[in-house]
C-alpha cells in the first residue's frame, strides 16, 4: 500500500499485515514532505509527472514478478495521492505487467480503472470529496466508483485509510486474494 505520514504508514501495513494473517506485504512509502510541496506533487502525478513513487512501485512489481514468475498476481493497495502514483505507474508499465496487478483503491485521488490492470476496486466513502475532484476519472469511469455509507464511528470528514467505513472490505478483498492466489505472495 501507499500511504504519506510515516506514524499512518506503519498503523496501516501492521493493519494490512494482521488481515493477511501472516501472508508477505510489501510497502511503498511517499514521506511527506510539506502540504504544498504535497499538493504539488500529487497535482504533477495527475499530469502524469513520474514521481520517486512511481519508480518505487515499478521497481517492486520487476523484483516480484522475477521471484514469483509471470502468472502471478499480486494485490496493490493504495490511499489518497497513492492512487496517482500507483495509476501513473500502471500507465508507462508493459501489459504483462499490468495484468499482474490488482488495484485495491481506498478514497483515492484518482479512479485507477479496470482497464489498467487485471482487476480494480475504488472505494470512498459518502463523507469524502477528494475522489470527485478527479473530475475526467470521474466522467470516464465513475461507475467503476463503490461509494460506502459511513461507519458511525468515522471521522465527519471519512477519509482516512483506518476508517472503520473501509475495514470490511480490506480485510475482504486481502482474504478473497489470498483464497484466489494463495498467501506465497
Amino acid at each position: 500500500g501507499i500511504n504519506n505520514n510515516l506514524s499512518q504508514a506503519v498503523a496501516s501495513a501492521l493493519q494490512l499485515s494482521q488481515y493477511a494473517q501472516g501472508s508477505k506485504i510489501y510497502g511503498t512509502y511517499n514521506a511527506t514532505n510539506n502540504p504544498v510541496i504535497d499538493v504539488f506533487e500529487c497535482a504533477a502525478g495527475h499530469i502524469g509527472f513520474h514521481t520517486p513513487p512511481v519508480q518505487l512501485l515499478k521497481n517492486k512489481w520487476n523484483r516480484l514478478i522475477a521471484s514469483y514468475g509471470p502468472q502471478a498476481k499480486f494485490l496493490e493497495i493504495c490511499h489518497s495521492g497513492g492512487a496517482i502514483h500507483l495509476k501513473n505507474a500502471l500507465l508507462t508499465s508493459p501489459e504483462s505487467v499490468r495484468q499482474q496487478i490488482i488495484a485495491l483503491a481506498i478514497a483515492p485521488a484518482v479512479i485507477i480503472p479496470n482497464e489498467l490492470c487485471f482487476r480494480s476496486f475504488n472505494y470512498i466513502s459518502r463523507r469524502d470529496f477528494v475522489t470527485h475532484l478527479d473530475f475526467d476519472g470521474k466522467r470516464r469511469y465513475g461507475d467503476e466508483l463503490h461509494v460506502l455509507e459511513p461507519h458511525p464511528d468515522a471521522n465527519k470528514w471519512d477519509h482516512e485509510f483506518l476508517s472503520p467505513t473501509f475495514e470490511n472490505r480490506i480485510q475482504e478483498h486481502i482474504t478473497d486474494y489470498i483464497k484466489r492466489y494463495g498467501s506465497k505472495q
